[in-house]
């Protein structure tokens, strides 16, 4: 794992601005500092030495050095790759990733992507054609941003390594902040800076000589295609075929030199995968998180696997404080206005790996995606079942059912309000049928934005913006699987595998691996039929069945209870804010930046001193979190407050060639 970084331009392609870059990506990769300098085209990266620790050195060169190619992350079947470019001629000097990914380009072209199995970004400089080549994988595990002016090209692993150079000028993206408000996430190629953009999941960008760029979309997503679909006799044969698969998984992405730990959140997800991996890893350790706001704690299923497995297991215990004083550096590193404080903990659970000598974890992300785990997928099935007899007593009564542990859906005064609330979609059904609930829950929230702000960015529609990605098959499948795909495209991509995943471990020099976003895994996934994922109201059904006799029936049989950490109440402390609250949200910071109302900020933030926190609603938390980081981010980024840049430049550390 590592952080990639490179200019193009014939004035600043500079052994300085290189080092500028590579000394904010230091934290992505302190094993190794590479660069390369050849006229107007400067690479260079930070490596965290996983596979082949020795001969892992980048850029890698063709013979002629016409090409050359830096990656971060990565392949999972290079191995097998490499042998079959070895029976083709091709010979190797090591055993590394990168000399395997120069070789397929030198032989496939572009269309080697298609063969890989990974998470990856890679740059490529083909001196043939004086072009560059940006390259993603599927899911968006890995990042890649880049920025162009009329005289600069420049790209890189994370936002703060392109602005460290002085060379971009940025502000707040507006569209960053709409897009967030509605669904939580950034969307497309925006980020939360302007001038600056991410190369989307599954895309090529190509700079050409001429200074044109183009994208080009090397994968889609599978949807559910019963001509294709997997067709065997029973459920057993399905259950044996699928846990195969997953072992199958996670033995690839155990691939690593060095030692390979799991991360334990206490649901089924990362269960199984630590369950397995448990039988491969020697002296398997475990982290978990737990909180001393007992909302939030998931010790009880941690310790109940724990001690029916054997396995070993360290936890970090967080408090409101440990979230608040390090909620500043944890938006420094994910660069994104933040919905939730949920990436803290991870950070600080990172922190605690790190110091263990542990640089690979393995997680459960991607599970609920794939096969359909969220609540959002079984609540699609009640309100489309409901929608055919609105006027039923009965049928809404299966949200309670679904929703028993939140107390709104209890209470039968407020769960009267509820079933008002969700009436009005029940009768106008809408294309994104399944997302209106939460994506109006978001639009409430744009009460906040100032009038000014709202005027000026009148002319931008989330949503359309959003249905620019959309593939026009998205149109033409059921609801369940348009929510799929939109779980899959935001929440999943630009959230939890972004500023919950890469940039939260990585900040600490640990690698993420995610085998249930293995790509052969989600191609045998997408064959299943659908009600082994979903059977009426069972949720994950194939993956539950496979385990219900390896695993404790809480586990098995415990509903999907979402991943969160406590948000607005621990910015409060003895009925008052936090200095980091009286420090950031004041009338004239809110005011000079302009994008929001100082009186609403006032009145959430009264709301929190008045010990009222017992009844800050989701829609509070979302919006002060929301505020927060975005006002943090233009303390961090544009006005510098926080001096989180590195303060020396490692130009003179870097190992060219």
């Amino acid at each position: 794992m590592c952080g990639i970084a490179g200019i193009i331009s014939k004035q600043n392609a500079t052994k300085k601005n290189l080092g500028l870059m590579l000394s904010n990506l230091v934290h992505r990769g302190p094993d190794g500092i590479y660069g390369h300098i050849n006229e107007n085209v400067a690479l260079g990266m930070t490596r965290l030495a996983i596979v082949d620790i020795k001969g892992g050195a980048q850029p890698a060169f063709s013979k002629d050095r016409k090409i050359s190619l830096i990656f971060n992350g990565e392949i999972f079947n290079y191995s097998i790759l490499k042998k079959k470019l070895i029976s083709k001629g091709i010979k190797f000097k090591t055993n590394s990733e990168v000399e395997t990914l120069l070789n397929l380009y030198i032989y496939y072209g572009l269309s080697f992507v298609e063969k890989l199995n990974g998470q990856f970004a890679i740059a490529i400089r083909d001196g043939r054609s004086n072009e560059l080549h940006l390259v993603r994988d599927r899911f968006g595990i890995r990042p890649l941003f880049w920025s162009k002016d009329k005289d600069n090209f420049i790209f890189a692993s994370e936002i703060k390594s392109i602005l460290s150079t002085g060379l971009i000028q940025t502000q707040i993206n507006p569209q960053s902040l709409l897009s967030t408000i509605r669904f939580w996430t950034n969307i497309g190629d925006i980020t939360s800076f302007n001038n600056i953009k991410q190369i989307p999941p599954a895309h090529i960008l190509t700079l050409f000589s001429t200074g044109e760029i183009k994208m080009n979309k090397y994968w889609s997503w599978n949807f559910h295609d019963p001509s294709k679909q997997l067709k065997l006799k029973s459920d057993t044969e399905y259950i044996e075929y699928f846990k195969q698969e997953l072992t199958n998984s996670i033995s690839r992405q155990r691939m690593s030199d060095v030692k390979v730990g799991c991360y334990l959140s206490g649901g089924i997800d990362s269960s199984i995968i630590a369950y397995n991996l448990n039988k491969i890893e020697k002296n398997l350790t475990t982290y978990s998180i737990r909180f001393d706001d007992k909302e939030y704690d998931e010790a009880d299923s941690q310790n109940s696997f724990i001690k029916t497995v054997g396995l070993k297991n360290k936890f970090l215990n967080i408090s409101y404080n440990d979230i608040s004083n390090i909620f500043p550096k944890v938006v420094w590193h994910s660069e994104s206005i933040l919905f939730r404080t949920a990436p803290s903990p991870l950070y600080l659970l990172s922190q605690m790996v790190n110091k263990d000598g542990v640089k690979v974890v393995m997680t459960g992300e991607g599970a609920d995606e794939i096969l359909l785990g969220y609540d959002l997928f079984r609540e699609t099935k009640i309100r489309n079942f409901w929608r055919k007899q609105p006027d039923s007593l009965n049928r809404p009564k299966l949200l309670q059912k679904l929703y028993y542990y939140l107390p709104q859906y209890k209470n039968p005064r407020f769960f009267e309000m509820i079933k008002e609330f969700y009436k009005p979609s029940l009768l106008k059904k809408d294309k994104h049928y399944s997302m209106q609930i939460r994506w109006n829950n978001g639009k409430i929230l744009e009460k906040y934005l100032s009038d000014n702000f709202r005027k000026n960015n009148s002319s931008f529609n989330p949503l359309q913006e959003l249905e620019k990605w959309l593939p026009e098959k998205y149109f033409k499948v059921d609801d369940i699987q348009r929510a799929q795909y939109i779980e899959k495209e935001c929440l999943l991509q630009n959230y939890l595998l972004s500023s919950q995943g890469d940039r939260m471990s990585l900040a600490n020099s640990v690698e993420g691996r995610y085998p249930y976003l293995d790509y052969s895994f989600v191609n045998f996934c997408s064959k299943l039929p659908f009600d082994q994922k979903i059977r009426i109201l069972r949720d994950k059904y194939i993956l539950r069945k496979s385990y219900d006799d390896k695993l404790p029936k809480e586990i098995i049989n415990r509903p999907k209870v979402a991943y969160q950490a406590p948000d607005m109440i621990a910015f409060f402390e003895n009925n008052k804010p936090k200095d980091l609250v009286t420090d950031i949200l004041t009338k004239k910071n809110i005011n000079d930046l302009g994008l929001f109302k100082f009186d609403l900020i006032e009145k959430l933030i009264q709301k929190g001193s008045k010990n009222l926190l017992s009844r800050i609603s989701m829609r509070d938390n979302m919006a002060f979190t929301i505020i927060l980081s975005t006002m943090l981010l233009n303390e961090i980024f544009i006005k510098n407050t926080f001096n989180f840049y590195s303060k020396s430049n490692i130009d003179s550390q870097i190992n060219f060639s």
